[in-house]
């Protein structure tokens, strides 16, 4: 008897073609609906899916099947909103990114026909396609007022996560100018005769309070954790290792090219699925560390494929580390290693703008100008700070001041 497959479980919410492992005969299989997308536009997505958690590749053994994703068994759909990121913070964008990514591919080839599928494509056509997915993202937004398709998991507010956590907010009042030019259109700040970036501004203000510092933010800490964490990450004897080849991110950065770079890489790399397979591995390696910024050097030398495949290989943000490290202890850094490892690819960003530090204490600084809101992955930084890190943070904003004193 032929199995109804009336249960099963998502292999990966975040593909665009979905494969679902059935409970009853662990056969894997798409979902009717995206069957005719799918077969047009992402034939090479249908062989195989990807599990979320190991990266691991499955084989599909069913191909689509009916009534097998929960829209079409009438069920809640499932909430897979992709993170926030610049030009992708809104709800509709990290809710509804499958929806879109399908209706302006469908749209695009309807407006453009003698496009020659996977030789031509809609990536080609850039200024085309993001016209195309302004009116979709337009007509989504509607239908969602409307009839809401998802319902939105309630994030923890900026008030809501200072008031918690008992954040101290400085809020400095000071003028604001535009810069514009062809290079740029950013707001700079009037203090002392002299226009500063906001970070200028925050780094003149501790300053005076006796503090030094610099920007940081999240590239530093990739530098550190894929420096002292490249043994253990490209274990030869780890089953899930493999080579991997990628472009060389410094012929990248010159916009030259042609280079590969290999590096060995388990195929499950930054997901929460490695960290508790290789939790044991990871956990006493890093306990065992010691003298650490007098070996970064020797960290470093040894990481260079790894730091690339991160993008953590420019100068500049490696002289940055050793500036951040020479102000932690070992146990400091131990922290930052157990905490970007347990998911790396949701704890690597959201690092604050500022690295401040005097005599005897360091601290990290988010610098925001009048309308800047934390971002998901810096609430999700300072969250994770105080459940696990345990370092000093505060925000730094510049408001504007009452109109009638400009």
């Amino acid at each position: 008897m032929c199995c109804p497959h009336n249960q099963v479980v998502c292999l990966n919410e975040y593909e665009l073609i979905r494969k679902y492992r059935c409970i009853n005969c662990a056969g894997v299989m798409m979902c009717i609906c995206d069957q005719k997308h799918g077969e047009k536009f992402l034939p090479h997505q249908l062989e195989y899916g990807c599990v979320l958690e190991t990266q691991e590749s499955i084989l599909v053994t069913h191909y689509f099947q009916k009534n097998i994703c929960n829209e079409c068994k009438g069920l809640a759909l499932i909430n897979a909103p992709v993170s926030s990121a610049p030009g992708r913070t809104s709800n509709i964008l990290r809710y509804y990114w499958r929806e879109i990514s399908f209706q302006t591919t469908q749209l695009f080839h309807k407006k453009y026909p003698n496009l020659e599928k996977h030789i031509n494509t809609e990536f080609q056509f850039e200024k085309e396609r993001k016209k195309i997915e302004k009116e979709v993202v337009k007509r989504i937004k509607e239908l969602h007022r409307l009839t809401p398709k998802y319902i939105y998991d309630k994030a923890i507010t900026e008030p809501e996560l200072i008031e918690k956590y008992k954040i101290h907010k400085y809020e400095i009042e000071a003028i604001h100018r535009h810069e514009s030019s062809e290079k740029s259109n950013k707001v700079r700040f009037l203090k002392d005769d002299n226009l500063l970036t906001v970070e200028e501004y925050a780094l003149s203000f501790f300053k005076e309070k006796g503090y030094f510092g610099f920007e940081s933010e999240s590239i530093p800490f990739h530098v550190l954790w894929g420096a002292i964490l490249a043994p253990i990450i490209q274990d030869p004897n780890d089953e899930y290792v493999r080579n991997v080849q990628f472009g060389n991110r410094g012929d990248f950065d010159n916009k030259s090219g042609g280079k590969q770079i290999s590096c060995l890489l388990p195929s499950d790399f930054g997901t929460q699925g490695y960290y508790e397979r290789r939790k044991n591995e990871i956990c006493i390696y890093i306990n065992n560390l010691c003298n650490i910024k007098n070996k970064f050097g020797s960290y470093l030398s040894n990481s260079i494929e790894l730091r690339s495949y991160l993008w953590a290989h420019e100068e500049k943000y490696i002289q940055t580390t050793r500036r951040i490290i020479e102000k932690l202890s070992d146990t400091d850094i131990k922290k930052v290693l157990h905490y970007i490892s347990k998911n790396y690819w949701n704890n690597y960003c959201g690092w604050p703008d500022l690295f401040i530090f005097n005599n005897t204490s360091f601290k990290f600084v988010e610098v925001k100008s009048s309308n800047d809101k934390l971002s998901e992955e810096q609430k999700n930084w300072i969250q994770g700070n105080y459940k696990e890190l345990g370092f000093e943070f505060e925000i730094f904003k510049i408001c504007k001041p009452p109109k009638n004193t400009l």
